[in-house]
């Protein structure tokens, strides 16, 4: 039960408590300060709506530009057979390779491999939570969906790590992978997620991107 000052005689009593029962004041809460808080949790509630809506439309815009850049069943096949990702295999500096997505697997390209790190990480949870229903997950007011226990512990770490207040802040420094892009890799950092790359064909193009987008053939 809430503590409210009666705004006639300014004593403490419960915010339930109608009259007053010391000066009988009908209604002893004080009304400006009740709306206060009310404001505070529809502007929470607008902050929160916003950020959904900007994420559906993200996610939206990325599944109707993907057609271009989805690889075919046959190409995905056949990059299966004759393709290893930087993840699971070693990419040294000097390794030529190409990037890899469709809609089930986009990805981020960022300025930073935190950066990348945490964008694609918070993406990766986001696809996690939409593809068995359908449904958008709920958004928190970091922009990430709400998740508990050693994933809420990753985002934390990870954001921080980035150095971002939110997943919207993150967003804004990177941009959207492309399919089939061929890269030269610069660096691969064992203790990340992600790879330092340049485009073959414009190599002032430098970006991080995850390991497990990027393929090279293997041994």
């Amino acid at each position: 039960m809430a503590l409210i000052t009666c705004r006639k005689c300014k004593r403490i009593v419960a915010s339930s408590t109608e009259p007053c029962p010391y000066c009988g004041e009908p209604s002893p809460a004080d009304a400006a300060a009740d709306r206060q808080p009310r404001a505070a949790q529809a502007r929470y509630a607008g902050m929160a709506l916003a950020l959904l809506a900007l994420l559906l439309i993200l996610l939206l815009q990325w599944y109707a530009g993907s057609g271009k850049h989805d690889a075919s069943p046959a190409v995905v096949d056949q990059a299966a057979s004759d393709m290893t990702n930087c993840l699971t295999a070693e990419c040294p500096a000097g390794t030529r390779a190409v990037t890899f997505t469709t809609r089930q697997e986009p990805f981020y390209s960022c300025k930073s491999d935190e950066l990348s790190d945490y964008a694609n990480y918070v993406l990766g949870v986001m696809i996690a939570h939409m593809l068995p229903t359908g449904a958008a997950p709920e958004i928190g007011k970091t922009g990430e969906p709400v998740v508990q226990g050693s994933e809420k512990q990753a985002l934390d770490r990870l954001r921080a790590k980035a150095g971002v207040s939110t997943f919207e802040e993150a967003i804004a420094k990177c941009y959207r992978g492309e399919q089939n892009q061929k890269v030269q890799v610069l660096y691969s950092p064992k203790d990340s997620d992600s790879i330092y790359v340049a485009a073959e064909e414009h190599p002032e193009n430098k970006f991080w991107m995850p390991k497990a987008r990027l393929l090279r053939k293997a041994h």
